[in-house]
Parts: structure tokens; C-alpha cells; sequence
């Protein structure tokens, strides 16, 4: 009898994770996903799902010396099965040359708008945040291209699906005044504008006494970081709402290899968000504003959006991966840049 009371047990809890197994299951990114994450001290047992962005943000890239400008959706639109005969064109019978970017016709285009939720209807957005300009397209009027990414090259030839980024051209003229290499802009496409268009503030750090840095314990992964550390230079920040601490910390050579960002409520002095940045094999503490010359310019802060807090961000350098904006409140949201990064 407890051999068969346990084998009924078994199936139920297979049935069970095979039900939660669906239910967590999607299809294609939604355009918009509210999220909150709430940060611990403690190490996760098992590895969390991926978390849906509030808001899907794009780079602007050159392309080459021509006149466009591109826009790749590819982190929300992979392309990399082969056997997907949808995603793109035979790219063998384009021939190399004129594979390395091409156009889509409009069984392709609908293809790509159908698995990533574009419609003809919405517009692109691209926002300078740097030069505090703002452009708009109709994405009725954009073409839909394929470029071959920046690690693959005619010595590739015959191409595979994951040489290429999808997404959408635009023509430089309609960019001038941008940032040198659209460095600062970041694209979003849907509805309505979610820019808020408040000029950022670049932050201008000042130096400050050890003593002056809040006292808040380091979490328990922070500290196991930072165990053959010594504490360097202590900065200070201040705007209407905000006061900005970051804490340096040097490795045995005396060279930074963190550094530790408490934002502070500037009327109540609560901790609102907690931040490391530190040395990895793929990233690295960005230097301070200003450190390099007046146009040395990496940290920001203020109102990116309309319905969101304010945003700090521009604190590491990533080899892998992309860039994200760190949301001012205790949701402790980090918006990632879909960068389209193949390092």
C-alpha cells in the first residue's frame, strides 16, 4: 500500500511541475511587461526565469560609410535556426556580396512585426539623452533589413542565420546633431514617445571624507567580493531629491577594481538603491565624469521617462552582454539596453 500511495505522490508532482512548466511558458516578448524585483542578501537556490522588461530599449549603430543608420531588434527576434526557412530568405542564392545587407520584402517584414508585436501603426523613437534631442518615424515607412553583425565577414561565406541583426534602417540625414556614433541615443518602438525629454544631469562628483559615507553593511556576495580589497576615494553627489555616495575600492596593486553606489533619499536619508561595480572578465568600472577631459562624460542621472522614477547609470564598461539603467526606487528595476552584443 505505501509503495502505491508513493507512486501516486510521484505522478502527481510530475503532473504538477508539468502544469507550472506550461504556465511559465511564452511565446514572443510583449512590448511592455510591468516588473518589480525585490533584492536580497541570500543566493538563490534555483535559477530564476527571465525576467520581462518594462520597456524594450535598442542601440542605433552606423553602418559603415554609407548614409543608414540601423537599428537591430535581433535580441527579441533571433534568427539562429537554420531550419527556420521564415525568419530569412534563401541567403545563398543572394550571393555574398549582396547578402551582407539586404532589405525584406513584405512576407519576411510581417514575419518579423508578427514574433516581435510591431504593427505598421507604431513609430520608432530615438533619443539623444546626451544632446537632449528627440527624432520620431513612422514604422510604415522604415525598411526592414538584415546586416551581417560585426564579427562575421565575406571569409564566413556561405553566411548562417546568427551572422545577421534584424531590425530597421534609417537615414543618417534624419540624424544629425546626435552623439558621435549615436553613443548616448537608445531606441524604443511602439505607441507613444516614453521619454520624458528632462535634460539628464552628467554627475559632477566631489570628494569627501571616509566618515561622511553612509553606514549600511555590505551584503553577503559584496563582501566576498571585496575581501582582499582596501576602501579608496569616497565621492559625493546632491540634486533636489537625491544624494549620490560612491565608495572606492583598490586592489594590491592600488588600482580600482570596484566601486559601491549608495542613493539616498534626500529628505528622509533612506537607502533606496544599492549598487557594486566591479572588476570580472567582462566588465569594469567606467571612469569618473570629467576625469579624462570635458567630453568624459559616463555617469547620469535624472528623469529618463515619463511614468517611471528617476534613473542613474554609466558606472561599468561590458565586454559581454549590454548596458542597463538602474530605476531610482525600491523596486530596485534594471532596465537593459538591447544591444545585440555577439562578443
Amino acid at each position: 500500500m505505501k509503495i502505491k500511495l508513493y507512486a501516486l505522490s510521484t505522478v502527481l508532482t510530475l503532473f504538477l511541475f508539468s502544469c507550472n512548466k506550461k504556465e511559465n511558458t511564452t511565446g514572443t516578448l510583449p512590448e511592455v511587461t510591468e516588473h518589480t524585483e525585490t533584492e536580497t542578501d541570500t543566493l538563490q537556490e534555483a535559477e530564476e526565469t527571465p525576467r520581462k522588461e518594462s520597456i524594450y530599449l535598442f542601440t542605433l549603430t552606423p553602418k559603415d560609410s554609407s548614409d543608414v543608420a540601423f537599428v537591430s531588434l535581433s535580441d527579441i527576434y533571433p534568427a539562429g535556426d537554420e531550419k527556420d526557412t521564415l525568419a530569412l530568405p534563401n541567403i545563398e542564392k543572394i550571393g555574398k556580396e549582396n547578402a551582407a545587407y539586404f532589405t525584406f520584402d513584405k512576407n519576411y517584414r510581417k514575419r518579423f512585426f508578427s514574433k516581435t508585436n510591431i504593427s505598421e501603426t507604431d513609430s520608432l523613437f530615438v533619443y539623444d539623452y546626451a544632446k537632449n534631442k528627440l527624432v520620431s518615424f513612422a514604422v510604415k515607412n522604415l525598411k526592414t533589413a538584415a546586416m551581417l553583425n560585426g564579427y562575421s565577414s565575406e571569409e564566413d561565406w556561405p553566411y548562417h542565420n546568427y551572422d545577421f541583426m534584424i531590425g530597421f534602417e534609417i537615414n543618417k540625414k534624419y540624424l544629425n546633431g546626435f552623439s558621435e556614433y549615436y553613443r548616448d541615443a537608445l531606441v524604443y518602438v511602439g505607441k507613444e514617445n516614453p521619454f520624458s525629454k528632462e535634460r539628464l544631469k552628467p554627475i559632477t562628483w566631489k570628494k569627501i571624507a571616509k566618515k561622511d559615507y553612509p553606514s549600511k553593511a555590505l551584503k553577503n556576495n559584496d563582501r566576498n567580493l571585496l575581501k582582499n580589497t582596501v576602501t579608496g576615494n569616497t565621492y559625493f553627489y546632491k540634486t533636489d531629491s537625491h544624494e549620490y555616495f560612491l565608495q572606492d575600492y583598490l586592489d594590491s596593486n592600488k588600482i580600482i577594481y570596484g566601486r559601491r553606489l549608495l542613493v539616498v533619499d534626500s529628505k528622509t536619508k533612506d537607502v533606496i538603491i544599492e549598487k557594486l561595480f566591479s572588476q570580472s572578465e567582462g566588465t569594469s568600472p567606467t571612469p569618473l565624469n570629467y576625469e579624462n577631459g570635458e567630453d568624459s562624460i559616463d555617469q547620469w542621472t535624472g528623469k529618463l521617462f515619463k511614468n517611471k522614477p528617476a534613473v542613474v547609470f554609466g558606472f561599468e564598461y561590458l565586454s559581454f552582454g549590454c548596458r542597463s539603467i538602474s530605476v531610482i526606487d525600491k523596486s530596485n528595476e534594471e532596465i537593459n539596453i538591447q544591444c545585440d552584443n555577439r562578443h
